[in-house]
């Protein structure tokens, strides 16, 4: 649920995600309203990086980078690089109303750094970004966010090794994220995240695995009553099997408990909850061809409050990264779980604990040596315990990405984003069009 999803690690993170030995997958739910944000990072191509071990996902159009990529600036034994974007964007539907649409001009500055370790052991990176958004007629939807975090990788031996990461949020969470039903009588939903991580990593072969703990809080300041504040403790992991080198097979078993600080919620119900989840799967990885993963398996979770049903059913993850050419890319989503949503209607009514199904497809094109053209589609689903409130959503998004040198770009992008819910008076389409000018040095 954070706004500055489109913040993206780089080098390290993909050093952290090889050393599992297949892709590793991000459980965690994504807000609908994300979807949108492009996934384009490839700077001009030159050289290709060839690397027989580079994944699909790195090797992806969408994704990769080329040697003639931006070097950064050598601090010590680390290397800084240093970002900004700035958007103008209109939105035709500001409030994700169904009657009494209101439009407005947007604009955002987001500056941001990483600062990555330059070791041929062990790794660290530290990494900031924020956002400042201006609307032009509906001042009261500005807003300041930022994410400042790090990470870290200690190689215990060839085989084994420590990773953790962390960071502190402030995210405002748009006015169509699931659970955010909109209006101008609403306000901005403002919430500080804390996220901290940790896991032993094993890539042994042809025995693997990962275990460890990860905790979040939430902690809304403003849209959302304290009441609703809380933390998540989990501890996940992962356990497989190499068959063959291209081909894996694993089961991913966590389990998560849901601790409000307010344990009784305005209308007398107890919050807390805990359940788990586990997959049985198998993964598919040929070096930059296609890396593909599936998990299937079921999730459970009660509740401390006795008149609230127990709630189970299918779990699925799956992700595919495909390069048919070394110019075309294929990026797909698929999964359905439960996600802890605990945000209000209008600030009156609880809504939360929703079972969410999403499907997701993005295809990527480099047209020439510095323009990325790409297009997405997805669908996803959330429906809510204990209260008489469903919502689907369509998404559909198409930009480009011009490489004006190897520090500045420029991209257009429209969104187009609908909302069938029950009730129906939550329902809205939204346009929206934007231009991003971009720096990365």
């Amino acid at each position: 649920m954070r706004i500055l999803s489109t913040f993206r690690a780089g080098s390290f993170a993909a050093l952290v995600m090889a050393s599992a030995a297949v892709v590793v997958l991000d459980s965690s739910p994504a807000d609908a309203q994300q979807y949108g944000t492009p996934v384009v990072t490839q700077r001009p191509s030159g050289a290709r990086d060839t690397r027989a071990d580079q994944s699909a996902r790195e090797a992806s159009v969408l994704r990769r980078a080329s040697p003639d990529s931006p070097a950064g600036f050598a601090v010590g034994s680390f290397v800084l690089y240093p970002r900004l974007e700035i958007d103008g964007e209109y939105d035709d539907n500001v409030f994700r109303t169904r009657n009494n649409r209101e439009d407005d001009f947007i604009f955002r500055v987001r500056p941001g750094f990483s600062l990555v370790s330059d070791w041929a052991l062990h790794g660290v990176e530290f990494y900031a970004q924020g956002e400042i958004g201006r609307y032009l007629e509906f001042g009261s939807e500005s807003y300041e966010a930022f994410t400042v975090g790090g990470r870290t990788r200690f190689d215990i031996t060839d085989e084994l090794a420590w990773v953790a990461d962390g960071d502190v949020s402030r995210n405002r969470l748009s006015r169509g994220a699931p659970g955010i039903f909109g209006g101008p009588i609403g306000r901005n939903t403002i919430v500080n995240t804390y996220t901290l991580g940790t896991a032993l990593v094993y890539t042994g072969d042809p025995l693997f695995w990962r275990i460890g703990p990860r905790f979040r809080r939430a902690d809304y300041v403003k849209g959302t009553p304290d009441s609703e504040n809380f933390n998540i403790y989990e501890i996940a992991a992962r356990v497989g099997y190499r068959i063959t080198p291209d081909f894996s097979v694993f089961i991913d078993p966590s389990y998560q408990w849901v601790r409000y600080d307010r344990k009784t919620d305005p209308f007398g119900f107890k919050q807390n909850n805990e359940g788990f989840d586990v997959r049985f799967g198998i993964a598919y990885d040929v070096a930059q061809t296609v890396t593909a993963e599936l998990g299937v398996g079921y999730f459970r979770r009660t509740y401390s409050d006795s008149r609230f049903k127990d709630q189970d059913g299918l779990s699925v993850l799956a992700r595919l990264y495909w390069n048919p050419t070394d110019l075309i890319s294929v990026e797909a989503e698929a999964r359905r779980s439960l996600s802890e949503y605990r945000t209000t209607i209008n600030n009156i009514a609880a809504v939360g604990n929703a079972i969410e199904t999403y499907v997701g497809l993005r295809v990527g094109w480099e047209a020439a040596s510095a323009l990325v053209v790409d297009a997405g589609g997805a669908f996803a689903h959330y429906k809510y315990r204990g209260q008489n409130v469903t919502e689907r959503y369509w998404f559909f998004d198409v930009g480009a990405r011009y490489y004006l040198n190897a520090n500045f770009y420029v991209g257009p992008r429209y969104f187009y984003e609908r909302r069938d819910a029950s009730p129906s008076s939550l329902n809205y389409t939204d346009n929206r069009f934007l231009l991003t000018i971009g720096a990365q040095l």
